[in-house]
This record gives structure tokens, sequence and C-alpha cells, in this order.
């Protein structure tokens, strides 16, 4: 029996930065592009469409010293658990388990600039999935990172700065 409601992947290799590139290649495969090459459209149980950057990698399965404040700076390493639960976000996105609540938000990017997100918190794992709203409402979702957050940050950075749009029980 499992303590969470899907499975980490727990990959090997024989050093550390052959262990970032499998992880690298697993998003890559599951996330960005399919077999014959073409950029991969994911859609969450909203009907809203969702695409992966290749470059996101590096942001979303690093560490942040103090990501509670939330300065993007992610300064800390390759994060092994982030990584570890690099499958969930497609879990999360078909909402397949558990309960999550879906905000939307209003923060400055690294740049100051005012962006929309899109936050998935599954309640039942502190686990957070967050994704940048279009420029341009014909585009698709952009994924930001997805993180096994504190119940604080949740309490604090999502639910007292977001707003709830919607829950859903999975399965």
């Amino acid at each position: 029996m499992t303590d969470s409601l899907w499975p980490k992947l727990r990959l090997k290799a024989d050093t550390e930065e052959n262990l970032i590139e499998a992880y690298r290649q697993v998003y890559l495969d599951t996330y960005v592009y399919d077999e014959q090459g073409n950029r991969r459209v994911f859609t969450d149980w909203t009907g809203a469409s969702i695409i992966f950057a290749a470059g996101a990698f590096d942001h979303a399965f690093s560490k942040a010293k103090n990501y509670c404040l939330g300065t993007c700076v992610h300064d800390g390493g390759f994060d092994h658990e982030r990584a570890r639960r690099i499958l969930w976000i497609a879990e999360v996105l078909a909402a397949s388990a558990g309960t999550i609540h879906r905000y939307t938000q209003s923060k400055k990017d690294s740049r100051g600039r005012d962006r929309k997100r899109r936050t998935y918190v599954v309640v039942d794992e502190s686990y957070v999935v967050v994704l940048d709203d279009p420029r341009k409402p014909d585009k698709p979702f952009t994924f930001v990172t997805a993180i096994a957050a504190n119940p604080s940050y949740v309490q604090t950075e999502i639910k007292q700065k977001a707003f709830l749009a919607e829950v859903k029980k999975g399965g």
C-alpha cells in the first residue's frame, strides 16, 4: 500500500548528472514531445489546453532555498523529491484521484509584470501544480512548476492570495 495517491518515480543512474538527464528525458517524453517529435498539448478536466516548455524542467525540478518568499530564484540545485513526483502532474490535470482545489490569482513575474495563474492544489498531498494563463484567449496555459508544499505555504501563498474557482473530487 502506498502512502500517496500516485506512485513516485525512482530512477537510478551512475552520476547525479546522468540522473538529472534521465528525469529530464521523462519530462520531455511525457509532457513536451510525442513519439513523432510533435508538441504535446494536454487538456485538464475543465477543457483548458496546456503546453509544457522544454526549458521549464530546470525551474520546475530545482530547489529554491526559500520558496515561501516566492522570489522565483531557484538556487538550491536539483530537487529529487520534486522529480520523483514528475508523473503526478498529468494525474493532477486529469483529476484522477484525491480532492483538488483550482485557484486563480495574479502574481508578479521575475520581470515585475502581473501574470494570471491557475494553481491546482491536491489537498490530500499538499501538492501544487502552477500554470501561467495564456496572454491571448485562444492560446494554451503554460506549465510553470509543481511542488510538494508545506501546509503553511498553501495557506499563506495560495489560499489567502488566490480565488478558489473550483473543487474537484478525482477518481
